[in-house]
């Protein structure tokens, strides 16, 4: 049986040096990201993570406790901006001014990356150091992605619902696909309300209400959808979507089908609606078809068609008749007439050669 996308993906079974995960306000990338270091420590890396939206403590609630002396945090949640005196844990480095992203942030992962040849790079999430800088922030995950080998991988949380201003035209969500490897776009569950059975029932589909957040969003137990762009270092480009769900007994994702969670096959939808799309464009033409509602048959049968395609009508006649005397034309002598001066007429004065 082959394995899913995202269960290689989770456990570091292909080659993914650089994951992107684009996440909403309705499913954070946060489940994912810790699933990722648990599985990475259980192999016998070490974590750098660098945090910007959760704080050193609730991350470290998520591993054992005998993994933290593996876990190594570049803390900007605390106190970005140095405001104030905070006793320093171990194995975290408190960064009191975010702004400078060189010094402050890429300078320690280096040093710890370059001293750890084994290990997992995870951000929970860039966009908070977009706000400060997005030109800067692609040449901070530029420079980590160039740490990346077979041994060392990245991982990066992405909010892709905040849209950011772009002087140049190409937003840093932009820049950031094209170098990525593998790009995972997480969705909620459907939230199944009282809409869908009166739909059922009656066939009339409601509008629903706008809202930003259901009772699936962000509820890991009763899991989400991960859609999966993994580009193969052959060129190829594998397009999968996986289920997950949370595993209370062990406290890993596990991944299953789309189909066992949303109960609707996904190849099966896709089919679907590009059927509904070809028989919308069939619609367009009959509509647009002139001869659609006449009382009479214009169209042509099959051995009407092939009576019609191998007429020869008189214009290739002569065409044939054309193409054949150019040929004898070529096949030909030929004499070529070069008039000297005494013979260029005037057309304006066919009289000019007479002495008069």
């Amino acid at each position: 049986m082959t394995s899913l996308a995202l269960d290689l993906l989770l456990n570091n079974k292909k080659s993914s040096p650089f994951v992107l995960i684009n996440d909403t306000v309705r499913f954070s990338a946060l489940p994912i990201l810790a699933d990722i270091g648990k599985r990475a420590l259980s192999q016998g890396q070490t974590l750098i993570v660098l945090l910007t939206e959760t704080s050193p403590k609730a991350w470290r609630e998520r591993f054992p406790k005998n993994n933290h002396n593996n876990i190594f945090i570049i803390d900007c949640f605390t106190d970005p901006h140095g405001w104030d005196d905070i006793t320093e844990e171990d194995n975290t480095i408190q960064v009191r001014d975010i702004k400078d992203l060189e010094k402050s942030i890429l300078s320690p992962i280096l040093e710890k990356a370059t001293d750890t040849p084994n290990c997992t790079i995870l951000v929970d999430s860039i966009t908070a150091l977009a706000m400060i800088s997005q030109y800067r922030t692609y040449r901070l995950v530029k420079a980590l992605e160039s740490l990346t080998t077979d041994a060392i991988r990245l991982v990066i949380g992405f909010h892709s619902d905040v849209k950011l201003v772009s002087k140049i035209g190409l937003s840093l969500e932009d820049s950031l696909i094209r170098i990525a490897s593998v790009i995972v776009k997480l969705e909620a569950l459907k939230e199944r309300t009282h809409f869908d059975t009166q739909a059922a029932l009656t066939g009339f589909v409601p509008e629903d209400a706008f809202s930003y957040l259901t009772t699936t969003s962000n509820c890991i137990t009763k899991g989400g959808i991960a859609h999966i762009e993994w580009r193969k270092k052959s060129g190829k480009v594998q397009y999968e979507s996986n289920g997950f769900v949370l595993d209370t007994t062990t406290g890993l994702l596990e991944v299953v089908h789309t189909l066992q969670l949303t109960g609707v096959d996904e190849e099966e939808e896709k089919r679907r609606q590009e059927a509904e799309e070809k028989a919308e464009a069939m619609d367009v033409d009959k509509k647009n078809d002139p001869t659609a509602n006449l009382s009479f048959n214009l169209s042509l049968t099959d051995e009407q068609r092939k009576t019609k395609e191998s007429l020869v009508l008189p214009y290739m006649k002569a065409q044939q008749l054309e193409v054949s005397s150019e040929e004898e034309k070529k096949n030909s002598g030929l004499i070529y007439y070069d008039p000297d001066a005494a013979d260029d007429f005037d057309d304006e004065d066919p009289d000019d050669d007479l002495d008069i």
